[in-house]
């Protein structure tokens, strides 16, 4: 049973007694009303919150702990929602502040030439466990000029962050039920570009550990509206999400999921351990976490943890130039349909069957394994004129940072948060003699990373590569056509270009499957394409 619970506007608080709560700790004064219980919550018929009780199995609440749980890292900057500065608190009294406001604080410093004190330049707020995971739009300010990136954690514990994805997706499976017009406008948002969680309409998760959030609006997220979900570590009270404006408090805990206006202002009660709490906590000893208390980080004294999930779509990440990205594929491909719905854009393969036997291109292209206008010649040439098209369009439209592949390519590996920027760079495909009736042997030195093909060697196959600005593809489309003689594309593509370079290890293999010019694929004995 949802109860829906509409008020009038009279009832609300002013926009200025609100104003006036900002960077204040939230308590029972403050609501009239504790929801507990599934609720549509609404102001004149607009919708303020939606709250659903146990939406998560557990099993999954278990991984999700599992994978989650360190990932509130402590940080001083989480401005008002820090709530007011303590000068009597352990944290604080380690140091000399000169200067208090409010939620903010600057304090004396050594100089780390001098060895004299000095005044910090920097305003901080109260040191708390809260971390975002995900993505950062671009950064300026304070001398940094950051491009669209995974946040720190995110990129130095990836397999964490990705290990978590299904908690992440079930979250974003109850938002499109309970807000599906929201989701559908975030979503299509978010597929800008590939700055955002999988399978989620969200760029960012913030993740609190015991944060007893003052009162707050967000900002630079899409729409207003972001998802709150709750993972517990023994028993506690308190931590009711609070609405100030409306006079209402929600009891969001473990497994529950609430949509909410965080546009408004909000913060959360006090957490604290009942008697009975205590009790329980005492015989049910969990040693999760082995915090340092002398630091003083709020929230972390506690026998109990909380961690709280706010996800959400950071408005400026439309900024972010990702990657345009192509898939090759033949109309009647059986491949074509799993690349449907997809960040990929389909784009038509030429169909070498329909090829007409006295075409320019048929006479222009040759092959050393194949006799020319057989079946396996013409798919070569459709192939050729595929990828020549696709660098046509790409120069035309003048499209950067384009990621071309396959439609049998196959990703294994997660992207490199940076790609070359003046050459041509192979994601996938395995490692040739630079002349392709050479039967020499290759000894390859591989590095993490990104390696550069030289005079011993070549990529063969263009199943996965990436052009990072469109004068690179008109370049090497004006280089193709004043080719006399055409070989098949992954033979006349690298020859062009004084520099080319491939990450290691591949992001991208081939997948096993029939094949429009081979009617058995070919399996590559090739230690780089093996290590992919």
């Amino acid at each position: 049973m949802i109860e829906v619970i509409n008020i009038n506007a009279t009832d609300c608080l002013s926009d200025y007694d609100c104003d006036n709560l900002r960077g204040k700790y939230l308590d029972g004064s403050h609501f009239n009303t504790i929801i507990d219980y599934d609720c549509d919550f609404l102001c004149e018929g607009k919708p303020v919150f939606k709250f659903r009780k146990k939406q998560f199995q557990e099993d999954l609440l278990r991984v999700a702990w599992d994978n989650c749980k360190n990932m509130a890292k402590v940080s001083r900057g989480r401005g008002a929602a820090s709530g007011p500065i303590d000068p009597e608190s352990t944290y604080w009294k380690k140091r000399d502040i000169y200067w208090s406001k409010k939620w903010s604080a600057m304090y004396m410093v050594k100089d780390r030439k001098t060895g004299e004190m000095k005044r910090s330049k920097m305003k901080v707020q109260n040191e708390v466990a809260s971390n975002p995971i995900g993505f950062y739009g671009k950064t300026n300010g304070l001398g940094l000029d950051l491009p669209c990136r995974l946040s720190h954690y995110t990129r130095d514990n990836f397999e964490d962050y990705e290990r978590g994805i299904p908690y992440f997706q079930k979250i974003a499976e109850n938002y499109q039920k309970l807000m599906p017009d929201q989701f559908i406008q975030q979503l299509e948002r978010a597929n800008m570009n590939e700055f955002h969680i999988p399978g989620t309409p969200f760029s960012t998760i913030t993740v609190n550990r015991n944060f007893r959030t003052a009162a707050h609006k967000d900002s630079g997220d899409f729409g207003g509206w972001a998802c709150l979900s709750v993972l517990e570590e023994n028993k506690y009270h308190g931590g009711l999400f609070v609405l100030p404006k409306f006079k209402v408090a929600i009891d969001i805990r473990h497994g529950d999921i609430l949509v909410a206006d965080v546009h408004q202002y909000h913060g959360n009660t006090e957490l604290f351990e009942t008697e009975e709490d205590k009790k329980y906590n005492d015989e049910n000893i969990q040693t999760t976490f082995k915090d340092n208390l002398s630091i003083g980080v709020l929230g972390l004294n506690n026998r109990f943890s909380r961690l709280s999930f706010v996800s959400y779509l950071r408005e400026n990440m439309i900024e972010c130039q990702g990657l345009n990205k192509y898939v090759i594929s033949l109309n009647d491909s059986k491949r074509r349909e799993q690349w449907v719905g997809t960040e990929y854009k389909i784009f038509d393969a030429v169909d070498g069957s329909q090829l007409a036997y006295d075409c320019e291109a048929c006479d222009k292209i040759v092959s050393y394994h194949n006799i020319r206008l057989t079946p396996r010649h013409l798919a070569k040439t459709g192939c050729f004129l595929s990828h020549l098209n696709l660098l046509r369009y790409i120069a035309k439209n003048k499209i950067d940072r384009a990621l071309i592949v396959e439609d049998d390519a196959l990703q294994i590996n997660r992207m490199p948060e940076k790609l070359p920027t003046d050459c041509l760079t192979y994601l996938g495909g395995f490692i040739g003699n630079k002349k392709i009736t050479s039967k020499e042997k290759i000894e390859i030195n591989h590095k993490i990373g990104l390696n550069t093909l030289n005079e011993k060697y070549r990529m063969v196959c263009c199943l996965a590569y990436y052009i990072p600005k469109w004068e690179i593809a008109g370049e090497l489309y004006k280089k193709l056509m004043a080719l006399k003689q055409w070989r098949a594309i992954d033979i006349s593509l690298p020859n062009l270009l004084e520099k080319t370079n491939y990450i290691y290890p591949a992001v991208y293999i081939e997948e096993c499957g029939e094949s429009q010019i081979m009617e058995k694929k070919v399996k590559f004995a090739n230690e780089y394409y093996k290590q992919a």
